[in-house]
């Protein structure tokens, strides 16, 4: 049977950004689910799964009380952490057990999206106007000031290595289908695979659950991009 002849760029890319947007919808409920189940077990009342007014996945827990600052770390992180890692899971096992297509690129669509979100999140815990676990870890703690700088270089590290990981796995990904290399394919790869389809779903979730204001929401969208770029060996 002859070879079926891969997608044109446009078409990829097209193919790609379609697939972000329920991948990063599938690591938005695999965060809900988990920070609700670990924050039970830790003693945070949980009410359940609901829907928000965007069709998100949400648990309806009660973050509240007086608990020991390691317990908030883990109540407040462990979801966006957790489904990263599921998401990185999952694409690797699509990869070595040779998936469907389809499931191949959601998986590493959901594991891009939840690994680049990481460090957006540990920004807008820095930002002033800022939303999200990590802005709520420092209320909870009551020192919404401490280590703001340290925490920013963390997420500007973060978002260095997370993006190299992404721009890898991209071209890992990429060379099983098309069997072609050069630095030039690589940065034309990334972007068709990694990089549209990441800036449209973490765009997706911006207007969903603002986590920053809109110009700090629409740079770190941009340098986020040219991280993936620019980190495409």
């Amino acid at each position: 049977m002859p070879q079926r002849a891969p997608l044109s760029p446009a078409l990829l890319t097209a193919a790609c950004v379609i697939a972000a947007v329920p991948a990063a919808w599938a690591a938005l409920a695999a965060d809900a689910v988990i920070a609700g189940a670990v924050g039970r077990l830790l003693g945070f009342p949980w009410f359940g799964l609901s829907f928000s007014p965007q069709f998100t996945l949400v648990a309806v827990q009660a973050l509240e009380g007086s608990h020991p600052p390691g317990l908030w770390v883990v109540a407040l992180v462990v979801g966006p952490v957790a489904a990263a890692l599921v998401g990185l899971a999952l694409h690797l096992g699509t990869e070595v057990v040779r998936s469907g297509a389809w499931l191949r690129v959601v998986s590493f669509e959901w594991a891009a999206f939840a690994a680049l979100r990481l460090p957006a999140l540990l920004i807008a815990g820095v930002l002033p106007g800022g939303h999200g676990s990590v802005d709520d870890l420092y209320r909870r703690l009551g020192e919404p000031q401490s280590g703001r700088w340290a925490v920013a270089l963390l997420g500007l590290l973060a978002l260095s290595g997370l993006a190299l990981m992404v721009a890898r796995l991209a071209v890992a990904t990429g060379r099983s289908w098309m069997r072609v290399d050069g630095r030039p394919f690589r940065r034309h790869l990334v972007r068709a695979v990694a990089g549209y389809p990441t800036l449209a779903a973490l765009a997706a979730w911006s207007v969903v659950a603002p986590w920053a204001p809109p110009a700090w929401m629409a740079g770190w969208l941009l340098l986020t991009f040219l991280a993936l770029m620019i980190l495409t060996a």
